[in-house]
């Protein structure tokens, strides 16, 4: 059976319907939605020329809350974001505890060239593309010139 939360102010549902649309997901099926679990953290994934970027949003976090491996071809964000205690709230959409990303990384990165900041409340991670699947410029060569 789903739960169903009322919050203080009398609104049947919170503002951010993506969060109470993934907990439904996770009651009925075991597994989210948005293929994340626990508190969730939204990322962004860019590809650049020679390199592979994810960015995780975690505000207020210390690197000592977060960790980060590589294994079977995933990239695996984890972290636990603390609650305060004892606090009633009159409203609250945050989420806290566990939280768990895994991100199915390309055959062309290099999980060997990792680098990780946590800059402002975003955790960045940058990977390289394997050496001899980067892009590659070729030289030209006029054929009237002799060598």
């Amino acid at each position: 059976m789903l739960s169903t939360r009322t919050h203080k102010l009398g609104f049947p549902f919170s503002a951010n319907l993506r969060s109470e649309l993934d907990d439904a997901f996770s009651q009925m099926f075991g597994k989210s939605l948005t293929g994340c679990e626990g508190a969730y953290s939204p990322l962004s994934v860019w590809e650049e020329e020679s390199k592979y970027h994810v960015s995780l949003d975690v505000p207020g976090m210390k690197k000592e809350e977060l960790s980060l491996d590589i294994q079977d071809g995933h990239l695996i964000l984890t972290g636990e974001r603390s609650t305060v205690e004892d606090r009633e709230y009159l409203h609250n959409e945050r989420r806290f505890g566990k939280f768990k990303r895994m991100i199915q990384l390309p055959d062309w990165v290099d999980p060997t060239s990792v680098n990780a900041t946590l800059d402002a409340g975003v955790l960045t991670t940058v990977l390289d593309k394997k050496p001899d699947l980067q892009p590659k410029s070729i030289e030209i060569k006029d054929s009237s010139q002799s060598e």
